[in-house]
């Protein structure tokens, strides 16, 4: 079974105000493409006055769509993987993150992962190369975060508290 786009996005787990995509653009077994627009909500306190997004909220839009909502698909279509609505995925590693440009509310960026050289899936694991762009405006195309992402599902039952 392979979910749609629709499908996968309503199975993130993640929702505001710690959830980074609005809308899933493109996935398949090679890549996903998820858009967010920056709110101004998303840089309260960074800092007043001059709000920019946080760095560990653009490593965290990286790691729900390259690591999770790709995860959720990729799982859907591995009948061995067991069902995803049972699993909870984690963010386990960044390597190599690197912030190109600073990112404002009103920003509209485009996150793409892929597996690249290093990437992989297999086990419930997923490594993933990820880049988010500017995505329209003055700065359109213009690469604003790249890092390799990691993370790992477990089942529901051994996380539950």
């Amino acid at each position: 079974m392979s979910l749609s786009k629709a499908e996968v996005l309503a199975l993130v787990p993640q929702q505001r105000p710690m959830r980074f995509i609005d809308d899933i653009v493109e996935v398949d077994d090679e890549h996903i493409v998820g858009t967010y627009t920056w709110k101004e909500e998303d840089c309260a306190g960074h800092f007043p006055g001059n709000p920019v997004v946080p760095g560990v909220k653009l490593i965290e839009m990286a790691a729900q769509v390259g690591n999770v909502a790709w995860a959720i698909y990729l799982m859907s279509r591995d009948p061995g993987a067991g069902d995803v609505r049972n699993m909870v995925g984690f963010f386990t590693r960044i390597e190599q993150g690197d912030f190109k440009k600073v990112v404002r509310p009103g920003d509209k960026l485009r996150a793409e992962a892929q597996f690249g050289d290093e990437g992989y899936f297999r086990a419930s694991k997923l490594a993933a190369c990820v880049e988010i762009r500017f995505d329209g405006g003055p700065k359109d195309g213009e690469l604003a975060f790249e890092g390799f992402t990691c993370g790992m599902w477990v089942p529901r039952e051994q996380v539950a508290g």
